[in-house]
This record gives C-alpha cells, sequence and structure tokens, in this order.
C-alpha cells in the first residue's frame, strides 16, 4: 500500500482518498430522490385536478334532462367527506356508490356508471316510461308505468297540461295520457300512487279507444271506486266505463252512439256505457 500526504487515515486503518464520498450521503440523496418522487406522484394523482372528473358521457334520455343528472352527480359528490380538496377525482369515485345515488333520486329502471381515465365519466341509465301525467286538484305530477310519481310537472309541462285539458284537442297517441284525480292530497316523489297494473288498464283503454277513433282529452278517476273511469271527450263529456269489465263491448257501443251524431247538448252530466248494447246520459 502507498501512503499519500492528501490522504487520511480513519478509524480502523482504512485509508480515504481526497476524492471519496462517505456511503452515507449517496445513500440520503438516493432516499431524498424517493421521497420527491413518491410525494410527486401524490400530487398529480391526487392534488393536479389531472383525475378530476370534468366531462360525463350519457346515454340518450327521453325524460329526464342530461343537465338535471350532471348537477345531482356533481351536487353529490362535493357532498362526500373525502380527505382531500378535489371531491370529482376519478381515482376516488365509487361508481356502485353514484349508481345507487342515482337510483334512488331519479327512480329509473337501471344506472350503469363506468370510468373512463382520467376524467370521464360514462352513464348508461335505462328510465322508466313516462306514461301517466296526473292532475290532481293543486299539482301536477309524473307517474311512470310503475304507478310511482317519479316527479313535480316542470312548469313547461304544467302550463301545457292546463292549455290542453282546457281545449278541445284530442290527446296524441304518441303522448302520455292525462289522468285527473279529484284529490287534495300532497304526493312526494317515489310515491307508489297506484300499481302496475291499474297504469296498464289505463293504458290499454286509451290504446283501445284510439283504435276505435274515438278521440279524448283525459280519464277522470272516481274517488270511490278504483275500477270506474270517466272519459272525457274531445266535447267535454264525461264517459263512465268500467275498465275492471271487458273494454270491448263498451267502447264498441260508445263509437255506435258517437257515430249517431248524438245532440251534444242535451247531454248535461254524462254518459254510461257500463252495459253493453246499452246507452244511459244524463
Amino acid at each position: 500500500m502507498i501512503y499519500k500526504p492528501e490522504d487520511t487515515i480513519e478509524e480502523g486503518g482504512r485509508i480515504k482518498g481526497r476524492g471519496e464520498r462517505p456511503a452515507s450521503s449517496s445513500g440520503i440523496a438516493y432516499l431524498l430522490f424517493i421521497i420527491f418522487v413518491i410525494f410527486a406522484g401524490i400530487w398529480f394523482l391526487f392534488f393536479s385536478h389531472f383525475f378530476s372528473v370534468s366531462e360525463y358521457e350519457i346515454s340518450e334520455l327521453n325524460v329526464l334532462e342530461k343537465q338535471a343528472v350532471v348537477g345531482e352527480i356533481e351536487t353529490y359528490l362535493d357532498s362526500k367527506p373525502n380527505l382531500i380538496k378535489d371531491r370529482r377525482n376519478i381515482l376516488l369515485i365509487d361508481e356502485q356508490d353514484v349508481a345507487k345515488h342515482l337510483m334512488n333520486t331519479f327512480f329509473v329502471d337501471s344506472v350503469t356508471v363506468d370510468k373512463s381515465y382520467p376524467n370521464i365519466l360514462r352513464l348508461k341509465i335505462k328510465e322508466r316510461q313516462r306514461s301517466v301525467i296526473l292532475v290532481t286538484k293543486n299539482k301536477i305530477y309524473i307517474v311512470d308505468d310503475y304507478g310511482v310519481i317519479t316527479d313535480y310537472a316542470d312548469e313547461q309541462t304544467a302550463s301545457t297540461t292546463k292549455n290542453f285539458l282546457s281545449s278541445s284537442v284530442p290527446v296524441d297517441s304518441l303522448k302520455e295520457i292525462f289522468v285527473v284525480a279529484p284529490t287534495s292530497t300532497i304526493y312526494e316523489k317515489g310515491f307508489e300512487y297506484t300499481d302496475s297494473k291499474r297504469v296498464r288498464n289505463w293504458l290499454d283503454l286509451a290504446a283501445n279507444l284510439r283504435d276505435a277513433g274515438i278521440w279524448f282529452k283525459a280519464l277522470y278517476l272516481d274517488e270511490n271506486e278504483a275500477g270506474i273511469v270517466k272519459i272525457i271527450l274531445k266535447e267535454n263529456k264525461d264517459v263512465i266505463i268500467d275498465i275492471d269489465a271487458p273494454l270491448t263491448s263498451q267502447i264498441e257501443t260508445l263509437r255506435q252512439f258517437i257515430q249517431a251524431k248524438p245532440a251534444w247538448d242535451d247531454i248535461h252530466e254524462y254518459i254510461d256505457v257500463r252495459i253493453p248494447g246499452r246507452i244511459y246520459y244524463k
């Protein structure tokens, strides 16, 4: 071993050259680099907003409005407790949780939520059929084919409904049917107003009337008997019918009566066709 004056002797006799660094210094530098990478990664993933949901791809909607769905998702995500400020971070979103919330909020048939990185939520929503516009004494509701009140009528629907019921225009076969209920009860969204069988009865009655060429405006429910319905004709005459009895004969009786061109002014209260082949009116 050749000893140079510029070298130093460490404890234990090891010779340390001037150009050598302590092993611990390079280890610390490496550790600091690793820590930096970890913190930079955490910042990028959770604080940079690169993974913050900013776009929503939603399947075609017929009843719901896309903006209403987006607004509900964002309000829900912003209200969730979270350790980081960005509550819309796609990495922290539970797709099943969002789907369940939308199911409870909008009363749809099904919701599927998928993530598309870095910042897109994809939603497939199967809506319940908007079957009935229910008109009560003080409010107008949307009822689906399960008999559930899914929403309150918006301002435009309410205005259109009121104008329609006061006119002589018959129901368009492509639109919902109007059902008038003589009640002042206030219903909440999600309330099961009736069952799916009863809604189906209303829809079948409407379809059969249209097929027979009988134009009507709305169905008026009897508050005492669930099976008794008054059809409000475009002439503003009420026709009593029993939807729990065979419809064909009742509708045929009404059709023949209309074809006979009755004196509508002589009918002041109702037309009764519940006995096939016979007409009673008052």
